[in-house]
C-alpha cells in the first residue's frame, strides 16, 4: 500500500490519460531544467518516489522521461541502481563547444541577412546589462557569497539573451533547435560557477560579443560567423581548463 504505483491520486490518473506522452514530454523538459539550473548535481541519485512528489506525477512517466534524458546524456541508469545525473567530463564539454561553435556560427551569418534595427538595438541593450554585471563580479567589493552567487547566475541568464537574439534572427528553427539541444547538455549554474571567478575570462566575453556587434553592425555574414564561432570556441576552452582546476583542487 505504500508503493507510488499501488496507490495513484485521482487527478495523477486523469492527467496521464488525457495527455500520454505528452506528459512524459512535460516531465523529461522539467527535470531537464531542474538539473541544467542546478536543483540536482552531477552524480546525484534520482530517487523515483522523491521525483513522483516533487512533479506531482505516478512512477511510469517518471520512469520514461528518465529514459528519454539517458538518450540526451543528461543521466545515466545503472541497473538495480537508478538513475545518476551524468558528471559532465572535460572531453565531453569541449566536443559540445566544439559542434555548437560550428552551428551558431552559420545562425549569426544567416542572421546578418534579416537583421533589423530593433535586433541591433536588442542586442546592444543586453549587452550593456552584461557589461555591468560582469563589472560587477570583478569588483568583488563589498559583494557577499549569496550575492556572488546571484551575479553569476544574472550573467548567465544574459549571456544567453544576447546569444538568442541572433539565433532567432536566423529564422532556421532546425538549426536553432540543435544549438539549443547542444546547450540543453550542458548544466548551465555549474558551467558558470566554473568561470564565475576567472577575471580574464569575464573580460574576453565582453570583448567577444563586442566583436559579433561590430560584425553585425557592417552587416558583415563571414565575420558574424568567425566572431561567434571564435568566441564560443575560447568558452569552451575555459570551461576545460576550469574543470581541470577543479579536479586537482578536489
Amino acid at each position: 500500500m505504500k508503493s507510488t504505483d499501488t496507490i495513484v491520486r485521482p487527478h495523477r490518473l486523469l492527467e496521464e490519460v488525457g495527455h500520454g506522452s505528452n506528459l512524459v514530454d512535460d516531465i523529461a523538459f522539467r527535470l531537464q531544467a531542474d538539473i541544467l539550473h542546478g536543483a540536482f548535481a552531477p552524480g546525484q541519485h534520482l530517487k523515483q518516489t522523491d521525483l513522483c512528489d516533487r512533479y506531482g506525477v505516478s512512477r511510469t512517466p517518471i520512469r520514461e522521461a528518465l529514459q528519454q534524458l539517458q538518450a540526451q546524456d543528461m543521466v545515466v541508469i545503472v541497473p538495480n541502481k537508478g538513475a545518476i545525473v551524468q558528471s559532465p567530463t572535460a572531453s565531453g564539454l569541449m566536443e559540445v563547444y566544439e559542434i555548437r561553435a560550428e552551428l551558431e556560427g552559420f545562425a549569426a551569418e544567416l542572421a546578418v541577412a534579416n537583421w533589423t534595427e530593433d535586433d541591433e538595438i536588442e542586442l546592444l541593450s543586453t549587452q550593456a546589462k552584461l557589461t555591468a554585471l560582469v563589472e560587477i563580479a570583478l569588483s568583488h567589493a563589498n559583494v557577499t557569497s549569496e550575492s556572488e552567487t546571484k551575479v553569476a547566475t544574472r550573467i548567465a541568464a544574459v549571456n544567453e539573451e544576447f546569444h538568442a537574439i541572433f539565433r532567432s534572427a536566423c529564422r532556421n528553427q532546425r538549426l536553432k533547435g540543435l544549438i539549443v539541444n547542444l546547450q540543453n547538455s550542458v548544466p548551465v549554474r555549474q558551467v558558470w560557477f566554473a568561470v564565475k571567478n576567472a577575471n580574464e575570462a569575464h573580460r574576453l566575453n565582453v570583448e567577444d560579443h563586442d566583436e559579433i556587434i561590430d560584425a553585425f553592425r557592417r552587416r558583415s555574414p563571414s565575420d558574424a560567423r568567425e566572431a561567434t564561432r571564435k568566441h564560443i570556441l575560447r568558452a569552451g576552452r575555459w570551461l576545460v581548463e576550469a574543470f581541470g582546476r577543479q579536479d586537482t583542487v578536489d
